[in-house]
């Protein structure tokens, strides 16, 4: 039992798993950012003449060059080219998913003034998507004044009938701005 104690202490202390808790952590930081990120952009309005699109490729190309170029220097001849290739892949998709909602975060966390308006709505069903092979149960189409854009806000049936009564036909906007876009903070229906 002593030795077994000891063994543990031993692995616990030791470099292999010092290193495999860092990446382990870095890795779940970064899975949690993409799932936070991907909430914040469902009530993101960008503007329009932002290439976001080509940032993100952009990005990924370099990290993969970088990961690249670093495995250069780490194989043999005749492995080179397929471990070139396989750290490029890599690189690029690491830089490309962590930087694909950016402009989103950005928005969210830095505003230059929160304002208020109000924006004729229409309520379709089903909604946006939310995943793969999943929708809201109802979509709420608004006209941002900001931008000037038209963005799909998730809801339900029970939430439409708790907040929204005959002749609300309007909404009122709450909304972080700055100069790449908006973030819709909160949406009440009121009336005209």
């Amino acid at each position: 039992m002593h030795r077994l104690y000891k063994k543990a202490i031993t692995y616990l202390l030791s470099k292999d798993f010092l290193v495999t808790l860092l990446v382990l952590s870095i890795m779940l930081s970064i899975f949690w950012y993409m799932l936070w990120a991907s909430q914040l952009s469902r009530r993101t309005i960008l503007i329009d003449t932002l290439p976001d699109f080509t940032i993100y490729l952009t990005f990924g190309i370099v990290l993969g060059l970088i990961f690249a170029g670093r495995a250069i220097y780490s194989r043999s001849v005749k492995n080179k080219l397929k471990h070139m290739l396989e750290m490029f892949l890599g690189g690029f998709v690491l830089g490309f998913l962590s930087i694909v909602n950016i402009f989103d975060v950005y928005v969210y966390l830095f505003p230059d003034e929160v304002i208020s308006y109000t924006s004729d709505y229409k309520i379709v069903f089903p909604g946006p998507s939310t995943g793969k092979s999943s929708r809201c149960e109802a979509g709420i189409w608004v006209k941002d004044v900001h931008t000037g854009q038209f963005k799909q806000l998730c809801t339900n049936r029970e939430m439409l009938f708790k907040k929204r009564r005959q002749g609300m036909d309007e909404l009122w906007i709450n909304a972080r701005v700055n100069k790449l876009g908006t973030y819709i903070v909160d949406y009440q229906f009121t009336y005209k």
